[in-house]
């Protein structure tokens, strides 16, 4: 399993709604942590770290390709 890499996370919240996540994910072993990025006028201006817990979050992973040189 990918612990690793960019994508979406779904988390569960215990009153019945979901909210969504994009960025990088990192999953250690009972946390799944992301990483946004925040956008001024187009232009990366800093991140925020979101920490949540594995066992309400659906993780859906952003395919990525390797060329080999």
């Amino acid at each position: 399993m990918r612990n690793i890499g960019s994508g979406k996370v779904e988390f569960f919240v215990v009153d019945g709604s979901v909210r969504e996540y994009e960025g990088e994910v990192e999953i250690s072993s009972d946390r799944v942590v992301v990483t946004e990025i925040i956008n001024i006028n187009g232009r990366p201006a800093g991140a925020r770290e979101i920490n949540l817990p594995k066992s309400q979050c659906v993780i859906y992973w952003v395919p990525e390709v390797y060329e080999e040189m």
